[in-house]
């Protein structure tokens, strides 16, 4: 594993770090999309039966 790193020079260590870093902040925002998703595909699935009962008395 040191030879690996030892072949890098300091640049091509700071792009790799860079590139992992900006991976995981787009997973951490696509994460945060999908329960925002779900979170109101749920509401509109239990609201919307509420609401017509609601409506329709």
């Amino acid at each position: 594993m040191e030879n690996f790193f030892g072949g890098l020079g300091f640049q091509e260590i700071l792009i790799g770090g860079l590139v992992i870093a900006t991976v995981g902040f787009i997973l951490k925002k696509l994460f945060k999309l999908a329960i925002s998703i779900v979170f109101i595909i749920a509401l509109v699935y239990y609201g919307l039966p509420v609401l017509q009962t609601v409506m329709t008395k």
